[in-house]
């Protein structure tokens, strides 16, 4: 009779076969058992990646081919550019002309598509800009020299790449994405320039105001001091007592030594000056003013239309118009100017071939298939491991699950 209380609980067995691992095992190398295993479950860690492998090349293979076509343009674009042309592109706006145009041309199911993505990994599974060379990366530097390097570098190359499902889908769609690019995204480059260009002969139109009263003010002190020099009577002989000639090194602060004829000139000769800048300001004014009226003119045609269908040579087309109807030579003169600065705005999308190679993308069936493969042989192997636990721990007589 043993001395405890209650008898004690037999532990297990480990000797056993249902623990698992018996004594001899327990002694043998790690790697030797990992060995063991693996032939164990080597119908669950052969065909399971063999299956998953299989699958993946067979959806690869019977997946419908994608075609590609990229758009080059040899354009000059700093890093703040291109943020502003992608900003552009993806506006709502643009996309929904975008989308218009495809329904003109029978592509309707990629205007849904352009249509329904919502985030920029989407749009760039349909349409991806890329530059060349790559902009330099942002670095936390304290020297100005850098900074302004970085600020200043300019790709060379805009680069536009069109994804699709058939070779004559991707020409079709080539063909609308370069159309918005060289004919419909540049008329917000001519907004800002129209802009720009108000706001300069603002300034000038107020700068001929602001002086406006001064100029009066001194053409009216000119004209009170010519009448009085006129009044003083008798005109004394030209030159000075003794012969003394005198020399001045500013005549327009010294005039008031000089004789009294000669005063008499200068001030005319001021009022005159004078009466003439009045008349030149009044004509330059009356060009800024004009000069206005055409620019607001012009740039309520581009806002009005920037909704729209509007393109580039309609503008131009338009301006042609007004040229026709203006009857002032110089205001005909300017818009001529501006005609052709809007024809370089649109013509710096210089494209490199008219019709880009549309060829089929790669669908990697190997690659991807061998990845699979061991991903999944990866994944057998640790699963395989996890039922030779599950194994281990079962008392010894429990039938599997």
């Amino acid at each position: 009779m043993s001395d405890l209380p209650y008898p004690a609980a037999a532990g297990p067995d480990l000797a056993s076969p249902g623990y698992g691992l018996d004594v001899v095992g327990a002694n043998e190398p790690a790697l030797w058992r990992f060995l063991q295993l693996l032939w164990k479950r080597k119908l669950l860690i052969l065909v399971v990646p063999l299956l998953a492998a299989g699958v993946v090349a067979t959806l690869l293979c019977l997946w419908p081919r994608r075609y590609t076509a990229t758009l080059v343009y040899e354009r000059p674009l700093s890093e703040r550019e291109y943020s502003v042309l992608l900003r552009r592109f993806y506006s709502r706006e643009n996309l929904d002309k975008i989308g218009r145009r495809l329904d003109k041309e029978g592509l309707t199911r990629y205007a849904r598509s352009l249509d329904k993505a919502g985030t920029e990994e989407s749009f760039q599974r349909l349409i991806r800009f890329d530059v060349a060379p790559m902009y330099p990366k942002r670095l936390q530097t304290t020297d100005p020299a850098t900074s302004e390097q970085i600020s200043m570098f300019q790709a060379r190359l805009l680069l536009i790449r069109v994804m699709g499902r058939s070779a004559q889908e991707v020409a079709g769609i080539s063909g609308v994405v370069a159309g918005d690019i060289e004919e419909i995204l540049p008329l917000y480059d001519i907004r800002n320039s129209l802009r720009e260009s108000i706001q300069e002969f603002k300034k000038l139109a107020a700068g001929i105001e602001s002086n406006r009263f001064t100029l009066t003010l001194d053409l009216e002190k000119e004209k009170a001091k010519l009448e009085k020099l006129q009044g003083l009577g008798g005109v004394p002989a030209e030159g000075t007592d003794d012969g003394l000639t005198l020399q001045f090194t500013d005549v327009a602060r010294s005039r008031e030594f000089l004789p009294l004829s000669y005063q008499i000139r200068a001030v005319q000769s001021r009022i005159i000056d004078l009466q003439e800048t009045l008349t030149s300001d009044a004509e330059k004014y009356k060009y800024y003013l004009e000069v206005l009226s055409l620019n607001d003119k012009l740039l309520g045609q581009v806002e009005e239309s920037l909704l729209t269908d509007y393109t580039v040579p309609q503008f131009l087309g338009f301006m042609g118009e007004q040229l026709r109807a203006c009857q002032n030579t110089a205001v005909a003169d300017y818009l001529k100017s501006y005609t052709r600065k809007t024809e370089n705005l649109a013509q710096v999308n210089t494209r490199a071939g008219e019709k880009p190679m549309v060829y089929p993308l790669a669908k990697y069936v190997v690659q991807n298939s061998v990845l699979t493969f061991i991903v999944s042989l990866m994944a057998a192997a640790f699963v395989a491991v996890l039922l030779e636990y599950r194994d281990g721990r079962r008392p010894a007589g429990m039938p599997e699950r």
